[in-house]
């Protein structure tokens, strides 16, 4: 394309606000060469490129949000990245071009794509991964309107937001709401909610910046997934306090655990993707904080906003009744118009969306391949937008990872052409001797293989190489249909496939709560280790579960339930110190610790000193440790205040205070003599070990 025709188009279609993708097929070389003549304004190159256009591998594209820019080139021979992908297109301003760089279009799908190698555990494995995800890109992008270069009429030139028009009209809306919930009633919570690109995070940096420069003294905490994912907010706020930087110090990010956990007092909180945070702890939030602002997005690449209205606006209704909501419609950076957006949105699955199904009368099961999956659109879009609509963080890169992830089986439950659950699970396990043994040793940790890796390095089960799993990595029931029992029946389904196939083991790992650990139990599998630290994101620990699938495996198990539950009241005493309670005693259900020594007389005699007399806590302490350990049984008879107060004393060493403002007494000697009397209870009862 001529410099002249160039110019001609990109004004052509920043005056009607569009923005269009131009695809260069080729060899490597002669892509860029092609590329670099088509260069205008800002630039952002992702993937290699002349180091004059300063490239950027795709694993720091998320350093460029909150920036704009004029030319986006996308080197897909470095890799197509799905999330690095989605997120600059949403850089580029009307008028701006994004370069895709390709193989020809009929070799792409075999081409070996850098970013295949996330999917497999092993490099040299990359052949085995799928090709679904490309195919169906090349299949997508051709004859798409976005790659028209023909720019939409329009009677009316479209306007960006500049000195005269600094705001959008729904930016406009939003600035006085934000600083309605600092200065209005208490617990009246703002949501805001657009799709991306609607200057949603720039209005939050402008009303911090805006109430900052009015009050000193106020501080206002921010909260995210991440840092990166507050980029956007902090410039904008930054820029707009240009003349007075000293008050930023009253703007800080918090991690979502941290906000969760009451570690921070501020004035105002504003949450941001609170789509892609679990629920529960955005509970915490709300019940923490009387003035916040939740804004999400309807359709990104780290969360769905349909998914956070369905799991949250119920909390919202339930808590804080007078809560408001706002809508951004009006995109910042391109017009309503615009092409490429809509071709994003196709290409990476963020629309996808599935309708409510009717409740079911006599529900199938059925394998779909992967194949299949990328062939048939209606049906991935049921699938993802699903898979979507039941998690709260679902990306571009798990579609990519649906389509094309080797040793990935996708289960369906449906009824007719309604599809009511999707089970995702990966195939692990039979790992050589020699790699085994290094994970065992901590010298090696390859990508994939979750379950036996963690039994290997972290639990220490030497033999749990040599075995083969089927982990359940996603089990997604529509939530107009939870509490049918759908779930369990799909699992269920899993049990009998897997068995059949003469795999194993069953399990599952992830962020444990007590209201998700039961369905789990109560299918019949065991936790086996409880990860130590905090997930920052979700603000719980990780869960490994398992169950035996073949009968020689039952006294394995059983070894390795053994040697966890005698393990873990030590890891409470430290890293395991404020685990919930409940968690804790989930658990440790479903059998006895069998070979730790009982007590004997003296030690008896010791508990009931402290029972019935005035034997102080810390000086049976290890006794009280050891017998409520060969009496885990006994708690599912207790209540929950019960438990607590059993297992965050003997156990946890949890602080007095904090322990009596839970259990809702006046400090210490309430505690101990509520602990003493449920003790004299439980010995009355003669519980007998095991």
């Amino acid at each position: 394309m001529m410099s002249a025709e160039l110019l001609a188009l990109r004004h052509a279609i920043a005056s009607a606000g569009e923005r269009r993708l131009i695809w260069l097929e080729g060899e490597e070389d002669d892509c860029i060469v092609r590329a670099e003549s088509l260069l205008w304004g800002g630039v952002f190159w992702l993937g290699q490129g002349p180091e004059r256009h300063a490239p950027q591998p795709a694993a720091k594209a998320l350093q460029r949000l909150g920036q704009e820019c004029d030319t986006l080139v996308f080197n897909a021979f470095s890799g197509f990245h799905p999330d690095a992908f989605g997120a600059l297109a949403g850089t580029l301003r009307a008028g701006g071009l994004l370069l895709l760089l390709t193989p020809p279009r009929e070799v792409w799908p075999t081409y070996p794509d850098p970013d295949r190698q996330r999917l497999v555990a092993q490099p040299e494995e990359v052949d085995r991964a799928g090709q679904g995800f490309i195919s169906r890109l090349v299949r997508l992008l051709e004859e798409d309107p976005a790659r028209d270069l023909t720019p939409a009429s329009c009677d009316i030139t479209w306007q960006p937001l500049d000195g005269d028009r600094p705001l959008s009209a729904d930016q406009a809306r939003a600035l006085p709401a934000i600083h309605n919930v600092l200065h209005g009633h208490r617990r009246r919570p703002l949501v805001l909610s657009a799709d991306r690109g609607r200057g949603k995070s720039a209005v939050l940096g402008l009303a911090s910046a805006d109430l900052l420069s009015r009050d000193p003294a106020l501080t206002i905490a921010v909260t995210a997934p991440s840092h990166a994912t507050v980029a956007t907010l902090f410039a904008h706020a930054e820029r707009a306090l240009a003349e007075m930087p000293e008050r930023l110090a009253g703007l800080s990010y918090v991690s979502p655990d941290r906000v969760a956990q009451g570690d921070v007092l501020a004035d105002l909180l504003l949450v941001d993707e609170a789509a892609a945070i679990p629920t529960p702890l955005l509970e915490a939030m709300l019940a923490r904080h009387s003035r916040i602002v939740f804004a999400t997005t309807e359709h990104g690449y780290e969360g769905t906003g349909r998914g956070f209205h369905l799991r949250f606006k119920r909390v919202l209704d339930e808590q804080t009744p007078d809560w408001q909501e706002l809508h951004l419609v009006e995109p910042i950076r391109w017009s309503l118009s615009d092409p490429l957006e809509p071709l994003i949105f196709r290409l990476l699955g963020l629309n996808a969306d599935i309708s409510a199904p009717h409740p079911p009368t006599s529900p199938t099961w059925r394998l779909v391949g992967q194949d299949e999956l990328a062939r048939d659109d209606a049906l991935l879009n049921r699938v993802f937008g699903l898979l979507v609509l039941a998690h709260y963080q679902t990306s571009p890169s798990d579609l990519r990872y649906l389509l094309e992830g080797p040793d990935l089986d996708i289960h369906l439950m449906e009824q007719g052409q309604e599809l009511l659950g999707v089970a995702l699970v990966a195939r692990e396990g039979n790992i050589p001797p020699d790699l085994a043994h290094a994970i065992w040793a901590g010298r090696r940790r390859p990508r994939g293989h979750l379950l036996p890796q963690s039994l290997l390095a972290h639990a220490g089960f030497v033999t749990a190489g040599e075995r083969s799993y089927a982990r359940v990595m996603r089990i997604a029931i529509h939530p107009a249909l939870h509490r049918l029992g759908l779930g369990s029946r799909l699992l269920d389904k899993l049990v009998s496939h897997y068995r059949v196939l003469g795999v194993d083991y069953l399990g599952s790992a992830f962020s444990a709560s007590p209201d998700l650990l039961p369905f789990w139990l109560k299918a019949g599998l065991k936790v086996l280790r409880l990860g130590l630290q905090r997930d920052a994101a979700s603000g719980s620990h990780a869960a490994l579960l398992l169950m035996p699938l073949q009968s020689e495996y039952h006294a394995e198990l059983a070894q390795w339930r053994q040697r966890f539950m005698s393990q873990l009241p030590a890891l409470l005493a430290g890293e395991l110190k404020r685990l919930d309670t409940e968690l804790v005693w989930l658990s440790l259900r479903g059998g006895p610790v069998t070979h730790v020594p009982d007590l004997d007389e003296f030690e008896h005699r010791e508990l009931d000193c402290f029972a019935h007399h005035h034997k102080p806590f810390e000086l049976c302490q290890a006794t009280l440790q050891r017998w409520l350990l060969r009496r885990v049984m006994m708690l599912d008879a207790l209540s929950q205040d019960e438990r607590r107060l059993l297992i965050a004393t003997i156990w946890q060493y949890a602080p007095w205070s904090e322990l009596a403002a839970r259990q809702g007494v006046a400090g210490k000697p309430a505690l101990i003599k509520a602990l003493r009397s449920l003790l004299a209870r439980l010995l009355a009862q003669q519980a007998p070990a095991g």
